[in-house]
């Protein structure tokens, strides 16, 4: 029955979009329990059914993943291989990203099986790293991101590495802080998995406030700051496009906060500290 975002005409007023993001859950949560009890009993052909309106609606929330498996678990790694092509060609070209750590292991999984190669030690000892399957930005609590913030000044002093720190902020559409609850909610979960899957592993953030994430930015420099920033607005925006308003963002060089002895102020021109 479901067929998509909720008054998409609408989509601008708060009550649509806190129904719109309640909806989607529900349909998302619903299809999750279904692919995976048919999966276990073995109605792979059902699952791939079940999942297509999905990919069609959703084509950033990797929908994909359940066929990949659906097509390896019927023998069909061909049809898996396109599947995985033609998203991460989908990914790229819209939103400048690839896709998940998870659809990367499914890829690797699948060509072995097409090319009929043994699995190298190599491979076994990058699987047993990290059990982590979502890729994308480290996200961590509070104190461990400050500790890790403590750390990368440390090494930056001696290697000279550019790092730089954002303040990426949901507000009201005008600049001032989102006063709403509900609508911020809404917002704030779906900013915490923009910035997951947007940035690169090597990166990590970490929730601030209720409206405020912070994230740091390991070998990048001020140009390409505005960049991120971009690509963290269109992928948040993907589905409701009068989102974008409601994202602001401020960057600081992480060795020249360290360097200096006056309270940081913002340059409004250049969004920088």
């Amino acid at each position: 029955m479901y067929s998509g975002e909720f008054l998409p005409e609408l989509s601008g007023d708060e009550w649509v979009l806190v129904e719109s993001v309640h909806y989607k859950n529900i349909y998302s949560e619903s299809l999750q329990e279904l692919c995976k009890l048919l999966i276990e009993r073995g109605d792979y052909e059902e699952a791939l059914r079940f999942c297509e309106p999905a990919c069609q609606l959703y084509p950033f929330d990797e929908w994909q993943s359940v066929r990949i498996d659906c097509y390896m678990a019927l023998n069909r790694y061909k049809d898996a291989v396109q599947e995985y092509e033609n998203t991460a060609k989908l990914f790229f070209e819209e939103l400048g990203i690839r896709p998940s750590e998870h659809m990367m292991q499914q890829f690797e999984q699948m060509s072995s099986r097409l090319n009929y190669k043994p699995q190298e030690l190599g491979d076994i000892k990058e699987r047993l790293k990290d059990d982590d399957v979502r890729g994308g930005a480290f996200y961590c609590s509070l104190p461990s991101f400050r500790d890790s913030y403590r750390l990368v000044s440390r090494i930056i002093e001696r290697n000279g590495q550019s790092v730089y720190l954002m303040l990426c902020s949901i507000t009201n559409g005008k600049g001032m802080p989102m006063d709403k609850p509900d609508k911020l909610e809404a917002l704030s979960g779906e900013l915490q998995n923009t910035i997951q899957q947007c940035l690169r592993k090597g990166d990590s953030f970490t929730k601030y406030s209720p409206s405020q994430f912070l994230i740091l930015l390991v070998g990048t420099n001020k140009e390409n700051c505005s960049m991120i920033f971009d690509r963290i607005q269109r992928y948040f925006s993907r589905e409701h496009k009068s989102w974008k308003q409601y994202l602001d963002y401020f960057v600081s060089s992480v060795a020249e906060v360290d360097r200096q002895d006056s309270p940081i102020q913002f340059n409004t021109e250049n969004k920088t500290w």
